[in-house]
Formats: C-alpha cells, structure tokens, sequence
C-alpha cells in the first residue's frame, strides 16, 4: 500500500502543479510581451551592501561540519560564555531576518543567526537530495557542538521552524527551551492540510514549487519584484521593509542559481507519509504567531500548542508571517517574559 500511495501521491501532485503553472506561465508571457526584454533582468550585485555588514547586526563568522562536508555561515553576537540562542530562519531569508533578535537578546546570551545550507553564504551542494529535511536537521544538531555548547535555546520562523520542530522532537536533551514562529508543527500542519480548504488555498504555492525550473524564473523577474512583493504585503509597508532591507536579501538571491536550493526544500516534501506518529514535544515551547499570515492559517499555532508537554501561544495582532520583522518590539517582549518566566522552568 505504501508503494501504491507514493505513486498516487506523484501523480496528484503532477497534475495540480501543472494546473498552477499554466495560468501563472501564460501571466508572465502577457508581462514579457508587455514589458519587453527587460522583464526579466536582474540587476548585477557583485557586492553585499553596507547594510549587511553593519557592525551592530553582530560579526560574520563560518564553521565548517566535517562530516556533513558543508561549511555554514552565521552571524554572532554577545558573550560567547553566555548561553546561546540559535536562530533559524526561513523562506526566502536569510540570517539577516533575525537582526533585531541579534541585537536584542546579546546582552544576556550569545545569539547565532546561521544561514541553512542552500542560503546566503552557507554552502550549496547541488541536488535536490541534498536538501532533504534529515541532512538540515543534522547540519543544525551538529552545528550547535560545533559551537561549543552541549544545550541551547531554539528559536526559528517559517522553514526554519519546521525543521526546529523536528528537531525538539528527536533531539529534547538538547534543547533548554523553544520558539517558534509562524512555522507549523509537521504533524498539525499534515492534518490541517488534511481537513482544511482554507490551508490548502493558502499552500498554492507548495505546489507550484514542486514544478522546475518556473518558480525560479518567476522569483527572478523584473528584478527580484517577488521579493518586494513579499516583505511588504498588499500594504506596501515601505516604513517596515524600506529600500536597503528588501536590497538585502535581494543581494543574495540575485546570485546565480540562488533560489533553486531553497526551492528544493518544499521538493523534498514527502506528501505520502501519512503514517508517521510524532511524539510529543517535552522542550518547553513558545509559539509567537502573526495573525495576518497569508500563508499559514493561524488555528495551526494552537494545534501545534496541543503537541506539547507544555506551549504558550502568543499572537502578535496585525503581523504578517514575517512576525519578528513587522513587529520586533512585542516579539522581543514576548520572548523576554516567556525565557524569564517561572512557568514553564518550574512545570520541568
């Protein structure tokens, strides 16, 4: 049956992919008739700009996971003796969404923004393979020793957040505590997905992903114009996402072959298993959630609530997914009183 289902699965799978395909590819050629050639140029970006070497950010540093034959990029700030905070970001981003995280929480921790493999300056192998779920949530398990830290604190967005949960779930002794923001927990999210219209509206995009070659040349585009598009919501919020953010991340995803990688993650999506139990999750959590996620259906941060030994939920009214971006100072807060807090330390 296993067998038969996978092949099932393909084929569904074919056929909806191609379903969105077709009206967004015939779309862009009404644009590249319209516009002309220029539609699709991308700006030449041969340097990161100063944005992103700004000193108050943190400092740039690498590590190199011999047996993962990959080298990782993140940026660091704080007292290194200082119990760490690993930050995970998502999709399309990079370390640079947990800026105002970096600066936050240094003076009582060291925080490690780390780009995933396939990101920014970390690595990219080539092949789909190599952005199977397993080797990140490897890369990530080893990169903390790698650190020299035997526990830390977790905290991740989007992709990021999904890998964080899997990694609370096969990993809790390494883990003192766990936020998670506006990423669903996989076992929530694959009976949502199950149960919902609304989610599965609002996933199009997973599907369209698992075409080739088409989402990467949509991304690429006039210029990136999707990443714009993203950061700053149908609000064009200009004063969040001004002009040198949105250059930043436009500077590492203009380089060739950069969106392929992150893409391969959601082509790695295995959309057969629906055997797999997923046991609790004993990390002590905090689920900080924006409500305006157009991507996610904000019930999944209470269903993931429900798959813990012990979860806050806290949602951040007004925030589009990219909730520590839109709002840093109630995101900030939250995590504040939630590591302070006697509540959870004392359920342990």
């Amino acid at each position: 049956m296993g067998i038969i289902r996978k092949v099932v699965t393909f084929f569904i799978l074919r056929v909806v992919s191609l379903c969105l395909t077709i009206p967004i590819i015939l779309r862009v050629l009404y644009q590249r008739w319209k516009i002309g050639p220029s539609f699709f140029y991308v700006k030449p970006r041969p340097s990161p700009p100063p944005i992103l070497n700004d000193r108050k950010w943190g400092t740039h540093s690498y590590v190199t996971l011999k047996s993962q034959g990959i080298k990782l990029h993140y940026v660091e700030a704080g007292d290194r003796n200082k119990p760490l905070i690993l930050c995970v970001h998502g999709f399309p981003e990079c370390w640079f969404s947990w800026r105002n995280q970096l600066q936050e929480f240094s003076s009582k921790y060291w925080v490690v923004a780390v780009d995933l493999r396939g990101y920014g300056s970390s690595d990219k192998p080539a092949g789909r393979s190599s952005y199977q779920v397993d080797n990140m949530i490897e890369d990530l398990r080893q990169l903390v020793g790698a650190l020299g830290k035997e526990k830390c604190i977790l905290m991740a967005h989007d992709w990021g957040a999904v890998l964080a949960w899997r990694l609370v779930i096969q990993y809790p002794d390494l883990f003192t505590a766990h936020i998670s923001m506006n990423g669903p927990h996989p076992g929530a999210f694959g009976k949502h997905l199950n149960s919902s219209f609304k989610q599965i509206r609002m996933s199009w995009y997973i599907y369209f992903f698992q075409m080739p070659w088409v989402p990467e040349l949509i991304f690429r585009a006039q210029d990136l114009a999707t990443l714009t598009q993203m950061y700053r919501g149908p609000k064009n919020d200009v004063d969040t996402y001004p002009d040198e953010v949105i250059e930043a991340y436009k500077y590492y995803f203009s380089q060739d072959g950069a969106f392929t990688p992150p893409i391969n993650y959601y082509r790695n999506i295995d959309f057969a298993d629906r055997t797999t139990k997923i046991p609790k999750v004993k990390v002590p959590t905090l689920i900080v959630w924006g409500t305006e996620d157009m991507a996610l259906d904000r019930r999944l941060a209470d269903m993931g609530a429900e798959e813990c030994v012990f979860a806050q939920v806290k949602y951040v009214e007004g925030a589009t997914h990219w909730v520590q971006q839109d709002n840093p100072k109630v995101v900030n807060k939250l995590v504040w009183e939630f590591l302070n807090s006697d509540e959870w330390i004392s359920a342990f």
